[in-house]
């Protein structure tokens, strides 16, 4: 024995060679994620900066979409980071009667988009409710347009949809209208779908609304011929503009 300590214990541990192999290292950490990109509060979008020297920049654009939008540079183009945006959407509750007049066209409410907000392949989904409170017996018209530049809904604006006084026993109609930029600002397809799936007036149509400039949507009614009595009412309840982009 050694101090204790049997010898053939004290042969067996001085026989290995070496020392116990170490504790393996723990895992490297890992490398912190990449922080995202400074989001950056401008005055509206008609002071964005260049696309093209902001690439990976965020800003976020009070004026355009119902609270505001944020957006981010591809370095060729500010891309919405919603999509669909909600551009608009309001409880209107503007209405008009037959007392306007024999074919009188009103405008109820409108919406602007800003010159530059649609690229080359987005579109737009536009909603509007009308209501026919009055109960009237004549046909009810009403009608979506978009117009340009320092153009109006009643003399330059763009036919988005023309229901044509097909409504007459209805209480109510839901609307719904799509467009779609043909990979240009001002070409684009225009798809209405209102009082007939699939008729003539349903049928796809060419524009050229620019969106290189603001473009107004209209939400207006047409009071035609035979809307002669004050109880011929058209409201429209609400409407929404959806940019897809």
């Amino acid at each position: 024995m050694l101090l204790g300590v049997p010898l053939g214990i004290v042969a067996l541990q001085g026989c290995g060679g070496g020392s116990a192999s170490a504790a393996p290292a723990p895992p490297a950490p890992a490398p912190p994620a990449p922080s995202p990109a400074p989001v950056t509060a401008i005055g509206g979008w008609a002071a964005r900066p260049a696309a093209a020297a902001s690439s990976g920049q965020a800003i976020f654009v009070p004026d355009v979409g119902a609270t505001g939008s944020l957006w981010f540079s591809n370095g060729t183009a500010w891309v919405p980071a919603s999509n669909p945006l909600t551009l608009a959407r309001k409880f209107s509750n503007a209405g008009m009667d037959a007392s306007v007049g024999v074919s009188a066209d009103v405008l109820l409410d409108s919406f602007t988009i800003p010159a530059y907000v649609m690229g080359p392949a987005s579109g737009l989904r536009i909603t509007a409710a009308y209501s026919f409170p009055g109960g009237g017996s004549a046909s009810k018209a009403p009608q979506i347009r978009a117009y340009f530049g320092i153009g109006s809904y009643a003399s330059s604006a763009i036919a988005l949809l023309d229901t044509r006084g097909q409504f007459s026993g209805q209480a109510s109609v839901l609307l719904n209208v799509t467009l779609q930029n043909r990979n240009a600002m001002a070409s684009n397809q225009i798809r209405p779908i209102d009082y007939a799936f699939g008729a003539t007036g349903n049928a796809f149509a060419a524009s050229t609304i620019d969106f290189t400039q603001d473009v107004t949507i209209g939400f207006g009614a047409l009071n035609n011929s035979s809307s002669v009595s004050p109880t011929d009412q058209q409201v429209l309840e609400w409407f929404s503009v959806e940019m897809l982009a």
